[in-house]
């Protein structure tokens, strides 16, 4: 499995984006939506008809709210773990600073995602998970995308999960963390994420019990 890390120099969030109105981050969701066979029409990054409906199809599907617009959730959910690979200089300094064989544990019904070394828990953070219509799924996976300043409900941290659109994040809600409150992902205080985030690498194991 390939897997990407992104810095990102600014927040995703676009504004609404207007009818017709062109930006280099829509050409990049119209080929994210045309590799997923959503979107027929040629890449021209422009916020068409076409494009609206292509992305309230693939929102349809990935069980988050169908606005049609691009917005963070959308953008990090459209993008492909498998389609970039690592550069092996980032990647060794990515694991220079995580702890030894990181792996995390997400308890769902007490709503704590604790962090081991090994065998050994190093930190424990409380969580948000899914709401009952919208589970957090059970099952063994591994961190398989890890954005910085996704923005809007994604908080400062995204590290998306190697099962559908699943992943852990930050929140702009700090309210609601200890609740069953999401479409599926697992949130976080957005310092607690952030503080996560530092100390895993892409590929470690991620155990969700309930």
């Amino acid at each position: 499995m390939l897997l990407r890390t992104l810095y990102l120099p600014h927040r995703l969030s676009l504004g609404k984006l207007a009818e017709d109105e062109k930006n280099p981050r829509v050409a990049d969701v119209q080929k994210l939506l045309k590799a997923r066979g959503l979107f027929d029409k040629p890449v021209d990054g422009v916020y068409s008809a076409e494009t609206r409906e292509a992305i309230a199809r693939f929102q349809e599907l990935a069980h988050i709210a169908v606005t049609g617009q691009l917005d963070p959730i959308t953008y990090c959910r459209l993008l492909d773990a498998a389609e970039t690979e690592l550069a092996p200089a980032l990647q060794a300094k990515e694991r220079a600073a995580a702890v030894a064989r990181p792996n995390i544990l997400i308890n769902r019904s007490a709503r704590r995602l604790t962090l081991f070394s090994g065998n050994a828990p190093v930190r424990q953070y409380p969580i948000a998970v899914g709401k009952p219509s919208t589970p957090t799924p059970l099952g063994n996976f591994a961190i398989a995308t890890k954005i910085v300043n996704p923005g809007g409900v994604l908080g400062t941290r995204w590290m998306g999960l190697s099962y559908d659109s699943y992943g852990i994040h930050g929140t702009n809600k700090p309210w609601l963390i200890g609740q069953m409150v999401s479409n599926g992902c697992i949130r976080m205080h957005n310092h607690n994420a952030e503080d996560l985030f530092n100390l895993v690498v892409l590929g470690t194991p991620v155990y969700i019990r309930d």
